[in-house]
């Protein structure tokens, strides 16, 4: 393809205003860090000709079964909204800047475990947070196989990787699930690989991991 100088000009001008500050970013991480009990940290943010992408992790001194219970009782991701504070925060940071800043991965690294939620559409990190939550509480006692074992790493969701396209393309194409409802992948402690949990199905399914992660 020949080189395009004015294309050249233009993206390198946009990453240059992309990478100016980002307006009330660290008000956004405070209101967080108050809501969620953590301390928040910015870990990384990519640039897309849509926007920017944050990379957000969530340092939480409780354990999980900790975390459940101020979740349920309101104590812990609840800002007596509609919407839960990330979704709020992330819509008020928004406000502030003029280009679309979403979340593309949030980790939760709690004392005995670490939850780590990958986007799979737009917005659908803060808008579907406490729903996820919830299902990893309902589906507590069968991930953890009748409570005979603790995870101490939780993935939602495993992406599918299209290696069919491995000849054209030096990177797999990844079909992103269209809930978090679909398959999560699980680390026990008693076990030396991930497993992979069928959510709907309430059970561990047989599978690569290697394949059907990102």
């Amino acid at each position: 393809m020949p080189f395009n100088f004015e294309n050249f000009i233009n993206n390198s001008r946009l990453k240059l205003e992309y990478n100016k500050e980002i307006i009330g970013l660290d008000e956004f991480l405070s209101t967080l860090e108050f809501y969620y009990f953590s301390t928040v940290k910015l870990k990384s943010k990519s640039i897309t000709s849509n926007g920017i992408n944050l990379v957000l992790e969530f340092d939480c001194n409780l354990d999980l079964m900790e975390l459940f219970s101020h979740f349920n009782t309101g104590r812990w991701g609840n800002n007596h909204k509609n919407e839960a504070p990330l979704q709020h925060g992330l819509e008020v940071l928004n406000l502030k800047n003029k280009h679309v800043i979403d979340i593309d991965e949030l980790t939760i690294s709690l004392n005995d475990t670490s939850i780590v939620i990958k986007r799979i559409y737009d917005k659908s990190i803060p808008t579907q947070i406490n729903n996820i939550l919830k299902q990893i509480a309902c589906n507590y006692v069968f991930l953890t196989k009748g409570l005979t074992q603790k995870p101490y790493e939780i993935f939602v969701p495993i992406f599918e990787e299209n290696l069919e396209n491995s000849e054209i393309s030096d990177s797999a194409i990844d079909f992103a699930p269209k809930s978090y409802l679909e398959f999560w992948g699980i680390y026990l402690d008693k076990d030396d690989e991930a497993s992979i949990y069928d959510v709907m199905r309430n059970t561990y399914v047989s599978g690569d991991l290697e394949f059907l992660t990102e």
